[in-house]
């Protein structure tokens, strides 16, 4: 029987102006009535998070940054997760010469920082929900740890990002984990953290076991979840490698909740 829905935020739960449609947020209501556990679980961070669901009033846990970040619903930290010093500034190091992207450095306080604010990053902190500030001495404060660094996102066309993500790999294996969160990002973390990870955190901290999750998503980034239970949900509009993954084709969040309550009354009547 599934007792905790997990659900992605962008390209999943909102649209690209950043709104739930009132079908979708019917049911994550009705759900959240019905006694399940709602988790959210998105590559924004929990600033973010909360901007997006006020009208639940925090009735839900959240993993946050591809789960660098994990809070209950309580609002209690479960865990976080950063780079060491060394990593992080390595990683800007290598990446300077990549002048075609634009960059931000993440941290598990939700403050983020860019190198430089100019026209080219103005359309991407636009897309963020809180303000974004700027430090020249970006690298050297991580190096030195006066800033704590738990996820680098990387902005720009997709097949340079898969060039970075190539280049990022051949010189960090065994270090981070990647993930392209979006057609236009790539998202650099600290080897093993994801969301699959996080989510393992929480379920065992609730006291669930792997079938009593279901998941819904629409980026490679949510596939580390697909990977722990049976009950997932992909997308329609998804790439057909993350639809492939999926023990289900959605079109919508509250299309997966009605199979999602479907399923737990089948359940019932063939245990009763």
């Amino acid at each position: 029987m599934i007792k905790l829905i997990v659900s992605d935020l962008d390209g999943t739960l909102i649209d690209h102006t950043r709104r739930m449609n009132n079908r979708d947020l019917e049911a994550i209501k009705w759900a959240h009535k019905e006694g399940f556990e709602l988790c959210i679980a998105s590559g924004r961070m929990y600033s973010e998070i909360k901007i997006v669901m006020n009208e639940l009033n925090n009735g839900y846990h959240a993993i946050g940054q591809n789960g660098a970040t994990v809070r209950l619903k309580n609002l209690e930290f479960l865990a976080s997760s950063v780079f060491e010093p060394d990593v992080s500034s390595r990683i800007l190091q290598t990446t300077r010469c990549f002048d075609h992207f634009v960059n931000f450095v993440h941290c598990t306080d939700d403050s983020f920082y860019l190198k430089e604010r100019n026209d080219k990053s103005h359309p991407y902190e636009a897309r963020i929900l809180t303000a974004c500030t700027a430090r020249w001495d970006l690298e050297a404060a991580l190096k030195e740890d006066e800033i704590r660094c738990c996820k680098i996102s990387y902005f720009g066309e997709l097949e340079k990002l898969l060039q970075l993500k190539a280049e990022l790999h051949n010189q960090f294996e065994g270090e981070i984990e990647m993930f392209i969160s979006d057609k236009d990002c790539l998202d650099v973390m600290p080897l093993n953290v994801s969301k699959g990870t996080a989510l393992s955190l929480l379920i065992k901290k609730l006291g669930l076991h792997p079938n009593e999750v279901a998941c819904i998503g629409d980026s490679f980034n949510d596939l580390s979840m697909f990977a722990i239970t049976e009950h997932s949900y992909a997308m329609s509009g998804s790439h057909i490698d993350i639809r492939n993954q999926a023990s289900t084709v959605v079109n919508a969040v509250s299309e997966a909740i009605d199979h999602i309550i479907s399923y737990n009354r089948s359940y019932v009547t063939d245990c009763g």
